[in-house]
C-alpha cells in the first residue's frame, strides 16, 4: 500500500483550531467518498484477477473435477435414492425453503442488500455485501461455462448417471447452478463475520444442494461441484478484498514549540 507523503503545516493557535474542528466534518464525507471508490475498483480489477487465478489453478481443477466426478459416479445413483426416499414431511419442508437460496429471485436480493449497505457508515457490511453479489457473479459465470462443456444429462432424465453429450447446450446437469449460488452468496458473510450465528448459513446452503437432489435435478456429483465452485470463488474474492481494501486516513496531532502552536496533519491515501 502506498502512502502519500505526509503534509506538515504549521498554524497560528487560531486557525489551528479552527482546523481541528472543521476536520472533524469533513474527514467523514473525504472517507466516505474515498471509500466507495473500492468498488468501482474492484468491479473491473477482479475480473482479470479472477481469470488469471482461474488460468494458473486450471490443472488443479481438471485433477479436482475428475477425482470428484469419476468416482462419484458409482455413488451417484444409490444416493440419488436414499435422499429421495428420504423427501418426505418436515425434512421435505426444509429443503422446498432452502431451495429457493439457489434460484432466480436471490440475485436481485443480493443486489437491494448491498444497495441498502451503502446507506450505512459500515464498511465491513458494504464489503460483505458486494463480495457476496460478486461471488455470485463469477461462480455463476464459472458453472455455466462447465454446463456448456459436460453436458450431463439430468436425473429427471431418466438415462443414467454416466450420460454426456459436451457442447450439446441442451443438458446443464453438471454442476449445480443453485448450490453454486448458495455457497457463493453465503460464504462471504461467514468470511467476513465469522461466528456461529453465520456458520449456520453453510446448513442452508446445503440444504440447497440436497433440495436439488431431492427434486431429481441433479446428481450428488453435480450439488458436490457446484458448492466447490461456490465455495472456493467466495473464498478468493474475499481474501483478496481484505487484503487490498483501500484506506483513507486523515491523523491529525496538535504540535508546540518555541516558534508557536499548531497541528500536524497526516493524510493517509490508497
Amino acid at each position: 500500500m502506498k502512502t502519500t507523503p505526509s503534509i506538515r503545516l504549521h498554524l497560528s493557535k487560531g486557525l489551528g483550531l479552527c482546523l481541528l474542528i472543521s476536520s472533524g466534518l469533513l474527514y467523514p464525507a473525504l472517507a466516505q467518498e474515498q471509500g466507495r471508490a473500492r468498488f468501482l475498483h474492484w468491479s473491473y480489477q477482479d475480473a482479470g484477477a479472477y481469470a488469471q487465478h482461474i488460468g494458473r489453478q486450471m490443472p488443479n481443477v481438471a485433477m479436482s473435477t475428475s477425482m470428484i466426478l469419476l468416482p462419484g459416479l458409482f455413488l451417484d445413483d444409490p444416493v440419488l435414492g436414499g435422499v429421495q426416499e428420504g423427501y418426505r414431511g418436515g425434512f421435505a419442508s426444509f429443503l422446498n425453503v432452502t431451495n429457493e437460496l439457489g434460484g432466480p429471485k436471490v440475485p436481485p436480493v443480493a443486489a437491494g442488500v448491498f444497495v441498502l449497505s451503502l446507506a450505512t457508515n459500515n464498511d465491513r457490511l458494504q464489503d460483505a455485501a458486494f463480495t457476496s453479489l460478486q461471488s455470485l457473479v463469477y461462480a455463476g459465470m464459472m458453472t455455466r461455462s462447465l454446463k456448456l462443456v459436460a453436458g450431463r444429462l439430468r436425473p429427471e432424465a431418466d438415462y443414467g448417471a454416466y450420460q454426456f453429450e459436451p457442447f450439446t447446450g441442451a443438458n446443464a446437469s453438471f454442476p449445480s447452478g443453485h448450490t453454486t449460488a448458495a455457497f457463493a452468496v453465503v460464504t462471504p458473510w461467514v468470511l467476513y463475520y465469522p461466528n456461529v450465528a453465520t456458520y449456520s448459513l453453510f446448513v442452508l446452503a446445503s440444504g440447497t444442494a440436497v433440495a436439488r437432489i431431492a427434486r431429481d435435478k441433479h446428481w450428488p456429483t453435480d450439488v458436490l461441484a457446484g458448492a466447490a465452485i461456490g465455495f472456493f470463488t467466495a473464498r478468493y474474492l474475499t481474501h483478496r478484498h481484505q487484503d487490498h481494501r483501500p484506506a483513507t486516513r486523515l491523523d491529525l496531532q496538535p504540535i508546540a514549540g518555541a516558534a508557536g502552536a499548531g497541528v500536524y496533519v497526516r493524510l493517509k491515501l490508497n
